[in-house]
């Protein structure tokens, strides 16, 4: 019985890992959309995109840091 329960933990822990994983890269493509359209609407050229969508990308990551979690 204790194997089983061991086991069923494990297999928790696990598909938890994975959802934060693909959580992760959801949220990385939808802050590179979000700062993409902060581009546009700035009218930064095109030579200069690769690093004002770095600069955003990394602002946009701590301002989510900084925000106290949700507590239900």
């Amino acid at each position: 019985m204790k194997r089983a329960s061991l086991y069923s933990l494990l297999m928790l822990l696990f598909a938890c890992s994975i959802s934060g994983t693909a959580f992760s890269e959801e949220s990385q493509d939808n802050l590179e959309q979000r700062c993409r359209e902060f581009a546009k609407e700035d009218g930064v050229p095109a030579a200069e995109l690769a690093d004002y969508l770095k600069e955003c990308i990394e602002s946009l990551k701590e301002e989510d840091a900084d925000k106290p979690e949700k507590s239900d």
